[in-house]
Parts: structure tokens; sequence; C-alpha cells
């Protein structure tokens, strides 16, 4: 039975969506201009449920979430990031993985530090992480993005948005993706729109010398990032020392295949949370 919860974290509502009664959780971060329901297939997933409790909370100024009333604090990556480790932090979780898709894969590496119990393992899909020697303009394909981040985009721009984030978009899809759009702070979206313009994320350095165990996941029909960009990269706890490359997948690759996503989740999560 899937529970919900609004939890407050420095003032600000945290909707939450929860499933499962284990003490090994896995805790799912959306990314941005998304919620938690992009999470569905995974929450019911009978498996998951079993092994694991599973959490998903809307960000801040994300769904049925609370918006900030000090944006330019808040809705930056390290504002965000704080919220997040905030938010894990009054958890008192000891035993969880990190699940993060998009942008999502940033908050969790900027909020590791930030982290009282750090996570037993993080497990991303289509990350957008990037550093110095690989910045955000040599990671995004032609971003879907700049067109969104806006307060009022047209309804062309939100179409040929929510179209680049899955291998083969439904209308059903299009339809909730703009809703997922229309439920963000409009002050959410033109200040993360200034971070992405500003391209000083440093996040592949911390990864590559972590201890964490990570599993990397794309979409080899991948339409935002570079699906190769990683491919070169050494990171020091890679699991299974490869980068999973999912077929008929896009960005959102745990909505295009869900059984694949949430068998490898599955595998990587009994793996990390039992040593």
């Amino acid at each position: 039975m899937e529970n919900f919860t609004t939890i407050p974290v420095n003032g600000m509502p945290i909707f939450t969506r929860s499933t499962g009664e284990s003490d090994k959780a896995i805790i799912f971060i959306h990314g941005g201009l998304q919620q938690s329901d992009i999470w569905d297939e995974q929450l019911k997933d009978e498996l998951l449920q079993e092994q694991f409790r599973l959490i998903a909370p809307d960000l801040p100024g994300h769904g049925r979430s609370g918006r900030s009333t000090a944006p330019e604090r808040d809705y930056s990556i390290a504002g965000m990031a704080r919220q997040l480790a905030d938010y894990i932090n009054a958890s008192t979780l000891e035993n969880y993985v990190l699940v993060g898709i998009s942008s999502g894969t940033n908050l969790i590496s900027e909020a590791l530090p930030l982290l009282l119990q750090p996570p037993k393992g993080l497990f991303f899909a289509g990350a957008a992480i990037g550093n110095h020697d690989t910045p955000w303009a040599s990671v995004l394909l032609s971003s879907p993005y700049e067109q969104v981040l806006t307060e009022t985009p047209s309804d062309a721009a939100l179409t040929a948005y929510s179209k680049k984030l899955v291998y083969r978009p439904t209308d059903q899809f299009i339809a909730g993706c703009k809703q997922y759009y229309y439920d963000t702070d409009p002050v959410f979206r033109t200040t993360f729109g200034r971070y992405m313009r500003a391209d000083g994320a440093n996040h592949i350095d911390g990864l590559q010398h972590s201890e964490l165990p990570l599993c990397l996941v794309m979409g080899q029909q991948e339409n935002v990032v570079r699906l190769n960009y990683l491919d070169g990269v050494s990171f020091k706890r890679k699991w299974k020392d490869t980068i999973f490359k999912v077929p008929a997948a896009g960005h959102l690759v745990n909505y295009d295949q869900p059984q694949i996503f949430n068998h490898l989740l599955w595998q990587f999560a009994e793996e990390v949370l039992n040593k």
C-alpha cells in the first residue's frame, strides 16, 4: 500500500510517496521540471516493494511540494542540494541507495558531502554530470530545456521538450509532462535556467574518487545528453565496470524500459544494501 506524506524541511513542505516496509530503502530523485510521478513504474514494482522501502519526494518548487519564499537561495543547485540533504538527514535512514535521473543526478552529487549518513550506493540514469573539462555545453545535445526555462513558454516549445525525453512519446506522456511543467514554480524555471547557462558545475571529479558503488544507466536512444560522453571517464567503484545502455529507451529510461531498469536497480540494491 502506498503512503502519501508531507514532510517539513526548513519550513517547506516536501510531498513524499512511499511504499514497502523494509529497513533497506531506495530514494528516488527526479529531475528539474518533473515530479515523483515519473517513478510510478518503480514504486509499484512488486519485487522492489517486497525487498525495499521505496521513497520518492517532489523536490522543492515541484509537484505537490511547497514553493520557496527565497528562490535565489533555494532554487540554485547548491540550495536544492542542501534541501535534499536536509530531507534525507531528517529521515534517519542508515541503509539506503540514492537513485537519480537527469538533473537529479546533479543534485545528488552536490548533496553527498552534506549527508550525515551516506548512501550505500548511487544509481544514476540519464546523468548530466560534468566538470571543468566536461562543461554542460559539451554534455547536452541541442537542449530541449532552453526554450522552456521561462515563466511562459509556448505550447509548441513544451511539446518539443516533452518529445525529447522518451523514445516513443505518446499523447498521454506529452500531456503528463506538460502538467509536470505547469506544476513547477515559475520562479524555479528561470532560476534553474541561469544555473544551466552558468556551466560551473563540477560533479564528475568527486564521483571519480568516491568509495560509493556507482551504477550508470543510459538509453541507447538518448536525445538530451550525449550518449557516450562518460565512456572514457574512470570511476573508482563503477558497478560491473560498465555503463548500461538500454535499447529502445531515451532520456527517461525508467519510463521507456521499466522492466530492464527495475531489474538492474534490484540487482544493484540487493548487492550494496546486503553487505
